[in-house]
């Protein structure tokens, strides 16, 4: 299978495996707004001029559960009958039902890539895509995995900016700028740090490199839009650098991880090894 027919394959199914996981995340946001919802309705501090003109208020159980019963509907909907308006009203739901939990503090992006997936994929249809369609799911793999490159790049950025100003502050490229972010994140929830994460932090010459390292794969991240060994590689440093995240700095990216594995996942391998499989059980 050439990159341009794996391109568009792995798409197919990456559009039915992505909406069954957007129903575990539907879960995932009703768990988040029965925490909010039992808060005093002053810690809901909308940000941005979206939030303030569609929730100025925390919204209802009636309404935010009406919402979330419509976009499981649509998306049950679209794994039998792929058409474009049923994509854009997913995609509608999809932005409404994230943006109160999203925005509770401002405005957060845990389930940025949920959002995008469905903003990219709009006038995607499986149906409809051939071979010669591969540069439309390229778009959409880009538009995703440049959120993680920008994200590099500003890490790049501040720390030129840091060398160039003799800047006091902490900056990544130093000794212990990984314990020192771990350890804050311990400190604010006021747990103390394991000592196996001390002693994990022990090498610190060897966190130097792995954190510049982690900067540069996350700079690179677009490149796997453009090549799918790369878009593999891109996946698992995502993962990998989330787990981290999940466990080190307790910013628990759940739904992204799952998200990226559906999304990204190379299904052209299980396609070859069972075909490869059949084609070996009937000889």
């Amino acid at each position: 299978m050439d990159y341009k027919k794996l391109t568009v394959f792995n798409y197919q199914i990456a559009y039915y495996a992505f909406r069954l996981f957007t129903l575990y995340w539907i879960w995932e946001q009703i768990c988040c707004y029965k925490i909010y919802s039992q808060r005093l309705p002053e810690f809901y501090n909308p940000k941005v001029w979206i939030q303030l003109m569609m929730f100025p208020s925390f919204p209802s159980a009636f309404y935010f559960g009406g919402l979330c019963l419509l976009l499981c509907l649509f998306l049950i909907w679209s794994l039998f009958q792929q058409k474009y308006w049923i994509n854009i009203l997913i995609f509608v739901f999809i932005f409404l039902v994230n943006l109160p939990i999203a925005g509770y503090h401002g405005m957060g992006h845990h389930s940025h890539i949920v959002v995008l997936f469905y903003f990219f994929s709009m006038f995607l249809l499986p149906k409809e895509l051939n071979e010669s369609d591969y540069k439309f799911v390229q778009y959409l793999n880009l538009g995703i995995l440049i959120t993680y490159s920008l994200a590099g790049m500003y890490k790049f950025i501040s720390m030129t900016k840091d060398i160039v100003s003799g800047s006091p502050d902490l900056s990544w490229y130093e000794r212990n700028a990984a314990r020192i972010n771990t350890e804050y994140n311990y400190y604010i929830i006021d747990r103390m740090l394991p000592q196996w994460m001390i002693d994990f932090y022990e090498y610190e010459n060897l966190w130097i490199v792995l954190t510049l390292l982690g900067i540069l794969f996350q700079t690179t991240c677009f490149l796997g839009a453009f090549n799918r060994k790369f878009l593999t590689f891109a996946m698992v440093f995502i993962v990998s650098f989330h787990l981290y995240t999940k466990f080190f700095v307790f910013a628990d990216w759940k739904s992204t991880i799952y998200g990226v594995v559906f999304m990204f996942l190379p299904y052209h391998w299980f396609y070859t090894f069972l075909t490869n499989k059949l084609r070996f059980s009937t000889l």
